[in-house]
């Protein structure tokens, strides 16, 4: 009776680590994937300009770049060498576009640190993070690590909910088609402009 009752509440414990699990799966983003068709979007970047998607795509392909913030030291670095080898993706007609949930002072400070020539677009109520499944849930925990670090979400990205997106870089050729993702969650690789360039 002992082994039987054992045997049930182990069966038991099993179920619910795997459903719960699967809910924690449920919730996490996956970014769009090759082959498939890009979200429209339109944007006001820090010039004034608007960008559409579509438009733009018409031209020349677009290199769509999600990032944190002017906080991020490893976001400020890609942004910093995107800028610095813009003329090599102008010369191969791509268009740079990085998109972060940072409210209109804090993409100043990114424009300032990264002198980023190319389009800074706001994502109002992380709309394209969304399209783009790269949004990001964050638990008070991990808000409270940020906070005790002086990175206070509710603040920076005001008037957005302190979400963040995942880093990610997707190239989009003029049919619409993602041709490139770079998507990692986990966070634990960085992209380099090197690879890009070899897209």
């Amino acid at each position: 009776m002992i082994g039987l009752t054992f045997m049930r509440v182990l069966l038991l414990t099993i179920w619910l680590c795997q459903f719960a699990s699967g809910l924690l799966a449920q919730g996490q983003p996956e970014g769009i994937f090759l082959g498939a068709k890009a979200p429209d979007f339109t944007g006001t970047d820090q010039f004034g300009r608007e960008v559409n998607l579509r438009q733009l795509a018409k031209r020349e392909s677009v290199l769509l770049v999600f990032y944190k913030g002017y906080w991020s030291p490893s976001c400020v670095r890609l942004l910093t060498r995107l800028q610095d080898s813009l003329s090599y993706f102008t010369d191969r007609q791509i268009s740079v576009v990085a998109i972060s949930p940072e409210s209109d002072s804090c993409r100043a400070l990114t424009l300032q640190k990264t002198r980023a020539g190319f389009s800074l677009l706001w994502d109002s109520s992380h709309l394209i993070a969304k399209r783009y499944d790269v949004l990001q849930e964050l638990a008070e925990s991990q808000l409270a690590r940020y906070r005790s670090g002086g990175i206070d979400l509710v603040k920076l990205n005001a008037p957005n909910t302190p979400q963040l997106p995942v880093p990610s870089v997707f190239l989009i050729g003029k049919d619409y088609t993602v041709t490139y993702r770079f998507f990692d969650p986990d966070q634990k690789r960085r992209i380099s402009v090197k690879e890009l360039l070899q897209q």
